[in-house]
């Protein structure tokens, strides 16, 4: 599947501009609360990141970011608000909430990058709660604004043991 420079330039700019309702999240980040994220950790997580089309075909994550994000109050509000669910869940592009996050909140996510297959890897990632946040996109012909939008899930790592998320 095709995907043009504008494509590809949307999807930042639509988590920045965000074309849906504007969200305040009224709890405030705390580093402390999520500070075991930069702690050593034995488990590994792995996963794909998708959304199913309409007409059944997938699209991947491929070649976009997903971000690991330590599940703390703030994150927590976020998601419930965005995703209408704790767990997390899908935004469609044109309903993508503006928010302004923290600087700080960036310095607790880790990121990797999906491969052909719309797989991600996260190694020594310590135990606690964390989501899975990944943005795809796809071009559509005959339409100006592009299909897909944004994705969360909930997980745990406890005992070390690692995990598989999927995210859809």
């Amino acid at each position: 599947m095709r995907r043009s420079a504008v494509a590809l330039l949307a999807l930042p700019l639509l988590w920045l501009a965000g074309c849906g309702p504007a969200i305040e999240v009224a709890k405030p980040f705390s580093a402390r609360e999520v500070d075991y994220v930069k702690r050593p950790g034995s488990a590994t997580v792995t996963g794909q990141a998708f959304f199913r089309q309409r007409g059944g075909g997938v699209v991947t994550c491929a070649g976009y970011d997903v971000l690991l994000v330590p599940a703390g109050g703030y994150a927590k509000e976020f998601v419930t608000r965005a995703f209408g669910n704790v767990q997390g869940g899908s935004i469609p592009v044109i309903l993508m909430p503006k928010i302004k996050h923290p600087p700080a909140f960036a310095e607790y996510q880790r990121k990797a990058t999906c491969d052909a297959e719309g797989d991600f890897e996260f190694r020594a990632v310590p135990n606690g709660d964390y989501y899975i946040f990944s943005g795809i996109l796809w071009e559509v012909p005959n339409q100006i604004i592009p299909e897909g939008g944004a994705l969360a899930e909930f997980f745990r790592v406890s005992g070390g043991r690692s995990e598989r998320v999927i995210v859809n």
